[in-house]
């Protein structure tokens, strides 16, 4: 028996995907829907390639810790051990599987919901159900009623650690036991985000939402790409102040080579310190060493599978995407700012309108990702023809080829 994951969908059909954009077809439907489609991509993308867990000023001090679940069923610990390292571990207790962080009790309304995320501050986490105990690295310090137990040794029952590595103060974890480090698979992109100092700023706690109802892929896609910029934003941003009326085409955006995991697009306003709100200027004060070209800049840029940033003048704000099934997937949504912005009296205030700004864009955004996920299940759906706007996604739809191939060529057993 052959031990590689198969695509169900014949690889060579995705090839027309990642042609230049003038050229280009859009994905195979399916890729966006069928089960067996997603089990492979777990298996070729989530369960291989580094995943964005949030930042590092989410746990400033030992023993700050907050959890999140990766590939659709991998609950991890994210904590700041008594060293001040980062330490990412699974939270699945290693005597019967609890999840550690689970509530010992629940609302009856809560009894068959999945356990919460949570955050604080610990030394230890007691599993709930039998009480093992671990410390902040992971290590078992107590085991009830073991003694009797032929051969047990705490130290061969710790919880595993994953693979954890930092990016512009993005921490990144990774499921594979041997990953490829993450630098140098980010192409230019540290390069355009260098101006901003990013891993100096501060975030805001993000949002988690659950069981958005669209495919990974389209979150991914209607981020970075500008072609839609001019139909479904065409009554929020004023087009004709990025040179051709959009910000992609007026700007540049990275090449992809294989093996690279990052893509990213500069768009060239004609007016300063442009933004994502109802005034389409910046709410805060410019960041100062910026120069005056950079001031019409923005940024966005995707680490590929699950972060996506937007970088402005004044602001930045991330999305990072965790899929939880074909059609469904987790949404994190933060604001960070440089150091010092935060501590306007008038912060808070100005935070709402900021907030409000980039909702508007979501009232658009994620609604018309709903229904494209609909789309996508009709015997209609179509490989529709890109424009040369769409640039992004031939790019994506490679990187994406490229670890698709990775998986049916590597053996798994």
């Amino acid at each position: 028996m052959d031990p590689r994951p198969r695509s169900p969908i014949p690889l060579s059909s995705f090839v027309d995907s990642t042609l230049d954009a003038t050229q280009a077809i859009g994905l195979p439907p399916a890729a966006y829907h069928d089960p067996d489609f997603y089990e492979f991509e777990l298996d070729a993308i989530f369960r291989t390639q580094w995943h964005c867990v949030g930042r590092l000023e989410m746990i400033p001090t030992p023993g700050d810790y907050f959890t999140t679940t990766l590939a659709g069923r991998e609950p991890v610990i994210v904590a700041r051990t008594q060293r001040g390292d980062i330490n990412v571990m699974t939270s699945v207790c290693q005597h019967r599987g609890m999840c550690i962080t689970a509530p010992a009790e629940r609302p009856r309304a809560e009894w068959f919901e999945p356990p919460p995320e949570v955050s604080g501050n610990a030394r230890t986490f007691r599993c709930p159900y039998h009480w093992w105990t671990y410390n902040l690295e992971g290590t078992l310090v107590g085991a009830p009623s073991m003694e009797r137990t032929v051969g047990f040794d705490k130290k061969d029952y710790g919880l595993p650690s994953l693979a954890v590595e930092t990016w512009n103060g993005f921490i990144f974890a990774n499921l594979a036991r041997e990953p490829a480090a993450l630098a140098p698979a980010l192409g230019d992109t540290d390069g355009a985000l260098a101006p901003y100092a990013l891993d100096t700023w501060v975030t805001q706690s993000p949002e988690v939402l659950t069981g958005v109802p669209f495919n990974w892929k389209i979150m991914v896609e209607n981020f970075m790409e500008s072609y839609h910029n001019y139909g479904l934003h065409n009554r929020l941003m004023k087009l004709e102040e990025y040179g051709q009326g959009n910000a992609g085409d007026a700007g540049t955006q990275s090449t992809y080579q294989p093996g690279e995991m990052a893509i990213c697009g500069v768009g060239n306003s004609v007016v300063d310190d442009p933004a994502v709100n109802a005034t389409q200027r910046a709410l805060f004060a410019p960041l100062s060493r910026l120069t005056p070209e950079q001031r019409k800049q923005v940024v966005f840029a995707y680490v590929a599978p699950t972060l996506l940033l937007g970088v402005f003048s004044d602001s930045a704000f991330w999305f990072t995407v965790e899929p939880t099934g074909p059609m469904e997937h987790t949404l994190s949504m933060g604001y960070f700012f440089p150091p010092g912005t935060s501590d306007d009296k008038f912060f808070p205030a100005i935070l709402e309108l900021y907030a409000k700004g980039i909702e508007l864009f979501n009232n658009q955004d994620l609604p018309a990702n709903v229904a494209l996920q609909l789309g996508m299940r009709s015997q209609y759906a179509p490989r529709g023809r890109l424009s040369y706007l769409d640039k992004f996604l031939p790019k994506f739809n490679a990187w994406l080829l490229d670890r698709y191939r990775d998986a049916e060529a590597v053996s798994v057993g």
